[in-house]
């Protein structure tokens, strides 16, 4: 029973820790409108190792996956298959940009990763920012 318990406990804290990405840039920021939350968006490429350190151990954290799910609608935008960027100056991955639910841009946007904690800082930054 105690296996099974934590077996159980493993898989829902797997869970609990998953973004729940927007599928794209457009139906991102229409979620954000409906939700009145913030986008988070990211650029990325699938060669980018910061990227990737980004998605399995910053965002699994659990503090900065709570977070983003209570405030945010995060976006990621793959620069290889968008070049344009959609009209945003990209300089490296992962460039992140954090914009109001019309599309306004708040705050500055970061290039390159960061700490859990780090991370989380500038998302309560950018919060009360806006």
């Amino acid at each position: 029973m105690k296996k099974i318990l934590l077996t159980l406990l493993l898989i829902s804290s797997s869970l609990f820790a998953e973004l729940d990405w927007a599928p794209s840039y457009e139906q991102g920021l229409a979620q954000a409108k409906k939700e009145h939350k913030i986008v988070m968006l990211m650029f990325s490429k699938k060669s980018c190792k910061m990227c990737n350190v980004m998605k399995t151990k910053v965002y699994e954290n659990d503090e900065v996956a709570e977070y983003v799910k209570n405030f945010f609608i995060p976006v990621e935008i793959d620069i290889e298959v968008h070049p344009d960027k959609y009209g945003y100056a990209v300089f490296g991955t992962p460039t992140y940009y954090f914009l109001d639910s019309n599309g306004k841009q708040i705050g500055r946007m970061m290039v390159g990763g960061a700490t859990a904690e780090g991370f989380l800082q500038k998302l309560k930054d950018v919060k009360q920012s806006k």
